[in-house]
């Protein structure tokens, strides 16, 4: 069923006027494309096509016409990314929401629902993560629904509140659950990630008394150990890297490692402690990798 609407053109590449098949959208854009590229990509076009068209849009051209549910916006989108030489773009999540429900809706190939996922996560993952966590459950996408577990680590659901979202409506309570059980397995698995004592630089497993290799100075090893304790607690909260790469360096340690207390002063000191720190945030991100999340 068409619209009785006076129709526009959607922008290059698809206004060719040699186009074999023309996609007439929810808000009466024509699109002309090549019936072969889609078939490529999706089995409901192939579907699709089997049928008749129900109109010919223009005079000069015997291309059928197939009315679909999506605005020009998410079609534009959606095209732009099966089509080979076009790059697709979104203005807002609400945009990419729509993509992304078009892309389950035509069953595209894995390689096409890779790229996506990857385009719209990039751009609204930080942001959005419980409206993709949601929307992947939907549909079933269980690397996309990691992905945003994964970025529910740097806030701590556990005790404070997720700020709302629409998605949440379609979120089960097994849904939500599952995610608060990984984000606590990720903090447990990251506070006793000094267990395994393999990561620590090797000046720090030396002795409690570190002396420097470039400067022959004495760096005790307390501040180090109490960033480790303060970090251990934290990360029980929000077991991601970025709690310990982010953190302003607590007051406590800057007194206990950088203070000299009439010592002779090292001056490497700084870089022991960020060594120790990408080290350690390493060691969280390995650790956390490895937890599985529940999904149906």
């Amino acid at each position: 069923m068409t619209s009785e609407l006076s129709s526009s053109t959607a922008k290059a590449p698809f206004d060719r006027v040699d186009a074999d098949v023309i996609l007439l959208s929810s808000d009466n854009v024509e699109f002309w494309v090549f019936k072969s590229i889609l078939l490529l990509v999706s089995p409901v076009f192939e579907s699709m096509f089997g049928a008749n068209g129900s109109r010919t849009s223009r005079s000069d051209t015997f291309a059928p016409t197939f009315q679909v549910s999506e605005s020009s916006t998410t079609l534009d989108t959606l095209l732009r990314l099966i089509y080979p030489t076009t790059t697709p773009t979104s203005q807002s999540y609400d945009d990419a929401k729509a993509f992304l429900e078009a892309i389950a809706k035509y069953e595209v190939t894995d390689l096409i629902l890779k790229r996506a996922k990857h385009m719209v996560s990039a751009k609204y993952m930080e942001k959005h993560f419980m409206s993709l966590y949601a929307l992947s459950g939907r549909f079933r996408w269980k690397d996309l629904a990691l992905a945003a577990a994964r970025e529910s680590l740097r806030l701590d659901i556990l005790h404070d509140t997720v700020p709302y979202v629409q998605e949440m409506e379609e979120i089960t309570a097994a849904s939500y659950h599952r995610l608060l059980l990984y984000h606590r397995a990720c903090g447990t698995a990251a506070h006793e990630a000094d267990s395994n004592q393999d990561w620590f630089p090797s000046w720090y497993k030396k002795s409690w008394s570190i002396i420097c290799d470039e400067c022959k100075a004495e760096n005790g090893r307390a501040g180090i150990d109490k960033y480790l304790t303060i970090c251990k607690a934290t990360l029980l909260r929000r077991p991601c890297p970025s709690t310990i790469l982010d953190a302003r360096i607590p007051d406590k340690v800057v007194e206990t490692w950088f203070d000299t207390r009439g010592i002779k002063v090292c001056k490497h000191r700084p870089q022991y402690f960020q060594d120790f720190r990408a080290a350690y945030a390493a060691e969280v991100e390995r650790v956390i990798s490895k937890v599985e999340l529940e999904f149906p």
